[in-house]
């Protein structure tokens, strides 16, 4: 292997291995208790070495919250082939239960990302920052997330129309269900004291409550 060509893999493994250290802290103290020296003693490198890839602790955030977004991306789109076109609405709402069941972690950073801590907007708006890793990441995990808007409008726009009990665009159709997904899985702290009066924990019966929602909605089998 060529020297350049070497080089240029051992800065991707150390990048990874950056985020990793990231992701174990994150996961273990939650991201307001990380400081990049944590970071750096984790990996074992120094601060300055670490901000020749990372900005700043969001930027590194952005990348653990990119790993959690493709592997649900991927899990999304390999369940929705497996199945049936009017199940595949009812496909992408248990991929998502599925998916923070099995990475608990992954959702703890997710819902930080959702919350509007980050100002996403300004980042992206930002001409100095177009180069920076925290805005290359923040766009691919956008992407991500429209993929699987995207998956669904698709899955809705080519249902039946004779199936659809309720005449309303597609697209708003795709909001509210993604809404309601979201909102059952991380609900806010009135959701979850309204979950307490009907004596049911936030992931209770999911797939009865919310596929029997979304199977009135768009009267599917």
């Amino acid at each position: 292997m060529a020297i350049p060509e070497r080089k240029q893999r051992e800065k991707i493994q150390r990048r990874e291995s950056m985020i990793d250290a990231a992701e174990i802290l994150f996961f273990k103290k939650g991201y307001d208790n990380v400081t990049m020296k944590d970071i750096a003693d984790e990996v074992e490198l120094n601060r300055a070495t670490i901000y020749l890839y990372f900005e700043n602790k969001e930027a590194l955030c952005f990348a653990v919250i990119l790993k959690g977004m493709r592997i649900l991306n991927g899990m999304i789109k390999k369940n929705v082939k497996r199945t049936t076109a009017r199940r595949m609405i009812n496909a992408v709402g248990s991929t998502y239960y599925m998916f923070f069941q099995m990475y608990p972690q992954y959702f703890k950073v997710y819902n930080y990302f959702q919350s509007g801590r980050f100002e996403v907007e300004d980042l992206l708006s930002s001409t100095n920052g177009q180069h920076k890793s925290s805005v290359w990441d923040l766009k691919e995990i956008l992407k991500l997330q429209r993929e699987i808007f995207n998956i669904l409008l698709e899955i809705i726009t080519n249902l039946d129309k004779k199936t659809i009990s309720v005449d309303m665009d597609p697209k708003l159709l795709t909001i509210i269900i993604l809404s309601t997904l979201d909102g059952m899985i991380s609900p806010s702290p009135v959701m979850k004291m309204e979950f307490k009066e009907l004596n049911l924990n936030e992931y209770q019966n999911f797939n009865i409550i919310f596929l029997n929602f979304v199977n009135k909605l768009l009267s599917l089998d």
